[in-house]
Formats: C-alpha cells, structure tokens, sequence
C-alpha cells in the first residue's frame, strides 16, 4: 500500500465528542487526479464531524486502484467485521479451492439454520443448494448459514484467514463462524480488521490477476452490485452512472452494536476504488447510520471526482 502525508496531521485534531485522535491524512502526490491537501483536510473535517455526530468510533479508509491510500481515519484500529468478511469469503470461492466448482451442491441441515438465513430457509424443501448459489447469496442478501456452509470448504475460519494472508493481510482475522462471531466484545481482536488493511485486501481481490481471473472477478463485482443490504448507505452517496458495489455488515449485540459498509466503485471504468466505513457502538442504528454513510459515501466521491 502506498501513503503519501501532507503533514496537515496538528490541524486535524478533533476536539470533544469521542476525543478522537488525529486522523491519518493521507493521498498521493505524484499525479494529476490526485486530491489537493485542501481536499483532504477539507473531507476529514467533515469525517470527524460525522463521528462525533455518530456518538460512537469510526473508522474510514479511501483507496484508489493502484493502491494509494486517499484518505484514512482511525484506520489502524481494529473493528469487528461482522458480515463485511462474506466479500472475501465469496472471492476465495470463486478462487477455485481444491478443485471446487461453482455447481457442487452443499447439504442443508436444518438445525443448523439460525440467524439471517432467507435463502436458505427457502431452499430448506430442497435440502441443498450450489456452492454458486451460496456464494452469490452471502453477499447478495448476507445470508448467515450459507456462510457457514461456505466456510465448511475452506477450512473454516482459520483457513479463510490463512488465504487473506497470503494476500499480503497480516491484520484482518476470522475466528469464529456465524453468529458467534458477531459478539463484537470491547478489546477483543477476534473477527476484526482496520479500515485501511480491509480496504487493501478488497482493492487486491478487485485488481490482482494471482487473486481471480477477470470472469471471476466480473462475478464477485456482479454480486457486490446486486447486494440489497447497503442501498441506502455508501453506495446512496455516490452520483448515478457509476460502478458501484457494497457489502454490509452488522453486529447486534445490545451495547456494543457496529453497523459496517464496504464499497466498490469505479467512476469511469478506470479500476476500482475502495471504501471502508466502520462505525461502532453508534448512539443510534437503522436509518440514523444509513443517512451518515451516505454522507461519507458522497465525500469520498466528491474527493475521487471533484465535480461529481
């Protein structure tokens, strides 16, 4: 990952709310399209205003394709991923573990089915479905027991971790399956990841030809768009007429609730940029915390396209 500091850092400190720290302020430097120091110090502004307005801890991290980083805020810390780990899981599918194909089928137990599960629960009569038709469903509708189902293939949470290392991740985690790993306890690193580490690994999924071929990744980008959970989150600030992708993620636990969105999105058909936004323990959930990342979805497209 590349990171380029304007050394704006002291102007940046937020004062009150969640006592944040000062945010790492970040871009390249060397080419033209790049966002102006202004620019940057101008949307990290307004990211620390949606944090103290939020109530909780944000993080936020801004990747352009090549793998510069434009923006970053708390983007070291650790987060629960809650759903947002389905992405990867999905992609090392399409990688073509140990031979599996998309249209193996997978056995449904029944009493395994907890959660937020809607196709699976609609296949249930049926008793099975394709590792294709899992792998689609877990981003598309987040769906828990096809993960689980998923995760079964792969060698389970340690395995899905192993493979995000090879990517060169040596921060994001998965240690438990559906629900578990949703407990989201304070100061507890299992299922966990930082905003700018994520936003890497996604970038790396979406561009690296060692990663997916283009069908594959054609796939997982489909996917991503067709996902119905974060329509009214990143993707609601971003300008109509472009590629736009996300995956969702929430921890429920009362007290220590974390609402995530990941997004992909591609202006012009140049590559993908990445968004990584990571809000927990909010004062609020539900719309409250759509409107805000809708707000952050619109700064980062202002900052990537100025005249978007």
């Amino acid at each position: 990952m590349k990171i380029w500091n304007y050394g704006i850092l002291a102007a940046l400190i937020a004062a009150g709310g969640c006592a944040a720290p000062a945010s790492d302020v970040q871009s390249q430097s060397t080419e033209a399209s790049a966002p102006s120091g202004a620019a940057i110090e101008a949307a990290t502004a307004r990211i620390i205003d949606i944090e103290e307005r939020s109530g909780g801890r944000l993080g936020v991290a801004l990747v352009d394709p090549e793998g510069h980083v434009l923006l970053s805020h708390r983007g070291d810390e650790r987060f629960a991923m809650c759903s947002t780990f389905k992405t990867l899981l999905a992609a090392r599918i399409l990688s073509d573990p140990n031979g599996l194909q998309l249209d193996d089928r997978l056995t449904i137990d029944p009493a395994a089915v907890e959660g937020h599960a809607p196709f699976t629960r609609s296949r249930l009569d049926e008793g099975w479905m394709t590792v294709g038709e899992a792998a689609e469903h877990i981003v598309t509708v987040s769906d828990n027991a096809a993960a689980n189902l998923l995760l079964d293939q792969v060698g389970g949470p340690s395995g899905l971790t192993q493979w995000i290392r090879s990517l060169g991740d040596d921060v994001t985690r998965l240690d438990r399956r559906e629900l578990e790993l949703n407990e989201n306890a304070a100061g507890d690193p299992r299922d966990t990841t930082a905003p700018l580490a994520f936003a890497e690994t996604y970038r790396k999924v979406m561009h690296d030809d060692a990663v997916l071929g283009d069908a594959q990744r054609d796939q997982l980008a489909g996917w991503l768009a067709a996902s119905v959970t974060g329509l009214h989150r990143l993707r609601a600030g971003m300008p109509e007429g472009w590629r736009v992708g996300d995956k969702t993620g929430f921890c429920a636990e009362p007290g220590a609730e974390e609402i995530n969105d990941i997004a992909v999105f591609d202006p012009d058909g140049e590559g993908w940029y990445t968004l990584a936004f990571m809000l927990d323990r909010p004062r609020e959930t539900g719309a409250f915390v759509d409107k805000l990342g809708a707000e952050v979805g619109a700064i980062a497209a202002k900052l990537v396209r100025p005249g978007a």
